[in-house]
């Protein structure tokens, strides 16, 4: 099992998102920063995303973002990580 903190190259997406995120130092900076990240690793594994995935990211809660990118890495498919398609 490979955990988000541990890959390298995780730790190089993650952290544009969290330097993003701090450009504004607001709860909301650092969402649009994680959720930037996440949809990044999300591309890279899978390919383009669907719009309602997109959309659910952006309107997630930082916490909600923090538990997708803990689990990022460990899932098979975007569905299995966001929840199904509406």
């Amino acid at each position: 099992m490979v955990h988000l903190r541990d890959d390298r190259i995780a730790k190089i997406i993650f952290g544009r998102g969290e330097s993003k995120g701090r450009a504004d130092g607001t709860a909301d900076g650092k969402a649009e920063g994680k959720a930037d990240s996440l949809e990044r690793l999300l591309r890279h594994r899978f390919g383009p995303l669907p719009d309602w995935a997109s959309a659910r990211i952006a309107a997630a809660k930082l916490s909600q973002l923090d538990a997708w990118l803990d689990a990022v890495l460990d899932v098979d498919g975007v569905e299995e990580l966001l929840g199904p398609a509406p």
